[in-house]
């Protein structure tokens, strides 16, 4: 269902449903949604449901025009996360049927120079803020469940600051790798639509937080307004921060505009990158503490839930499997399944869903039972299981409930002597292939449900007569020790490198067990882990 979202005559953040053929939005009380100000045509625009389901936008010949994102428009179809220009005002198109990606940073000039007239402020200068900025700053937030994501809370947010500061675009981004580098979290009106033009934004300006801890914008006075920069006409940029850290970015924008961004404007935007920050840090913990927090009552429902919709894992005459699982102390939820095909074929899927709690255990559940039910219905998925992966990614894709969960698929065929895998975002598999040679499995693939479009791709390699393969997930490599030693992929791969290990699949279980046990010494794993040995052929002494 559609809607508009936008600040009233009251100053009031308004929800209006779409819910009439024709929607208008204009100055007269008859308006589905109507404005008090002199900058608004009596029936300034329109918005109609077409025949493909598409909500198009049409101005109704206004005096100050209609804008969408900063750009100047006569009709045109929205997408979820669009900022509409009727005058002075402006309101944000929802569909709660669809979330806004957060996209990229094509949008970025390679400019390396501030904008003209642009106001610095150190981050560290102290803050002033009206009582109706702090009521808004109350509500940034103020309706996320405890399970928000960093996506969730973000695009909240951004919401709400681009109303208050009567915005056009915006962007909340966290800083990368590289001092340059944004890794985007939630933005309005930059995504470029097909076939259309997109106003750029400064590099140098949006990145200036980071670079040189400060809050800016530019210009200062309606007199300096330059719609000739090359990008947005006026902005405005704060940190996020953290704890005293700067931790990424937030920025607003008009592209095209006759009204800079003011003084209060700025000190409000730079508390808000404040509590962002605090929002997103927080929910960062909650994350790594959920488990701790809600005691170990929650827990041990989790635990079972874990067991009850995990299959038995069992060796068949033709293959030999050891599995076992380690429960986390704060985390639990991986789930692996073996599919016995015939005495020449099996498959072997493993799923990580520890760290989301009961949602990561369900869908960790449904993930493995889609392998099950694949196999049945066509063993063609242990030639390729790229279609089954693909299948599943659009359907993760689309679910507003998605959890990031790594996963492995494993398909092995003897009359064939190959093995077909897909690592979307898992632990490479190891194959041991003889005594004293291990095969990495690698695969750089996408963790499902991210990118609804990613294509995945079937890796296959020669299978020998006998060998092991060894699967887990990243809770058996990341162990913490007491003194805060990380086990490490180093120590797996020595202890399967071993000559004396290339044995059944019971001893190799016990020799990693033993390498657990030994770097633990007795304290428990934050996160869950869990470890399949799979084997064929005998070894002879």
């Amino acid at each position: 269902m559609g809607a508009l979202r936008y600040v009233d005559d009251a100053d009031r953040v308004c929800t209006k449903t779409l819910d009439s053929a024709r929607f208008v939005i204009g100055r007269t009380p008859a308006c589905q949604i109507s404005f008090d100000s002199d900058m608004i045509s009596r029936e300034h625009a329109c918005i109609e449901l077409d025949a493909d389901g598409r909500f198009r936008l049409c101005d109704l010949g206004s005096r100050n025009k209609t804008h969408v994102n900063g750009e100047l428009i006569t009709e045109t179809v929205l997408t979820p996360g669009d900022l509409i220009r009727v005058g002075d005002r402006v309101l944000e198109f929802i569909e709660d049927t669809v979330s806004p990606d957060a996209g990229g940073t094509e949008f970025l000039t390679p400019d390396g120079a501030d904008p003209p007239d642009a106001e610095w402020v150190k981050i560290k200068n102290p803050v002033s803020l009206t009582l109706k900025q702090l009521e808004q700053l109350a509500q940034i937030g103020s309706n996320q469940p405890l399970t928000a994501r960093a996506e969730d809370i973000t695009a909240m947010a951004l919401s709400n600051i681009v109303l208050d500061l009567q915005a056009e675009r915006g962007l909340i981004a966290l800083r990368g790798e590289s001092k340059a580098e944004l890794r985007p979290l939630a933005q309005r009106g930059l995504k470029r639509p097909s076939g259309a033009s997109l106003t750029p934004v400064s590099q140098s300006f949006v990145l200036a937080p980071i670079l040189r801890q400060v809050a800016g914008r530019y210009p200062q006075t309606v007199k300096q307004l330059n719609a000739k920069l090359g990008f947005a006409v006026t902005a405005a940029v704060a940190p996020l921060t953290y704890r005293g850290e700067i931790v990424g970015i937030v920025y607003v924008d008009r592209p095209n505009t006759k009204r800079p961004f003011t003084g209060a404007a700025l000190q409000y935007l730079t508390a808000a990158g404040a509590q962002i920050g605090s929002l997103l840090g927080d929910a960062a913990r909650r994350l790594s503490h959920d488990a701790t927090r809600e005691g170990a009552a929650w827990m041990s429902t989790i635990r079972r839930v874990q067991r009850a919709v995990s299959p038995e894992i069992a060796s068949s005459d033709a293959f030999e499997v050891a599995s076992k699982h380690y429960p986390g102390r704060m985390r639990c939820g991986d789930v692996a399944t073996v599919i016995h095909v015939d005495e020449q074929r099996c498959a072997l899927g493993i799923v990580d869903g520890g760290g989301h709690g009961m949602t990561g255990i369900v869908q960790a559940s449904v993930l493995q039972a889609s392998m099950r039910t694949a196999l049945a219905i066509s063993d063609d998925v242990l030639a390729d299981p790229a279609v089954l992966f693909n299948t599943l990614n659009h359907q993760l894709a689309s679910s507003g409930a998605r959890q990031v969960l790594p996963c492995v698929f494993v398909g092995i065929d003897m009359s064939a002597g190959k093995l077909t895998y897909i690592n979307a975002g898992g632990m490479p598999p190891l194959l041991m292939v003889a005594a004293g040679r291990l095969v990495t499995l690698d695969q750089t693939s996408l963790v499902l449900g991210v990118d609804r479009d990613y294509a995945y791709e079937t890796t296959r390699v020669d299978l020998p007569e006998t060998f092991r393969l060894v699967c887990f997930t990243d809770g058996l490599t990341e162990a913490t020790s007491a003194g805060g030693d990380v086990l490490g992929h180093q120590r797996v791969h020595d202890t399967l490198l071993e000559r004396e290990a290339f044995g059944a699949a019971e001893d190799i279980l016990a020799r990693l067990d033993n390498t657990w046990s030994t770097h633990l010494a007795g304290s428990q794993a934050d996160d869950d882990a869990l470890v399949v040995v799979l084997g064929r052929g005998r070894v002879s002494s």
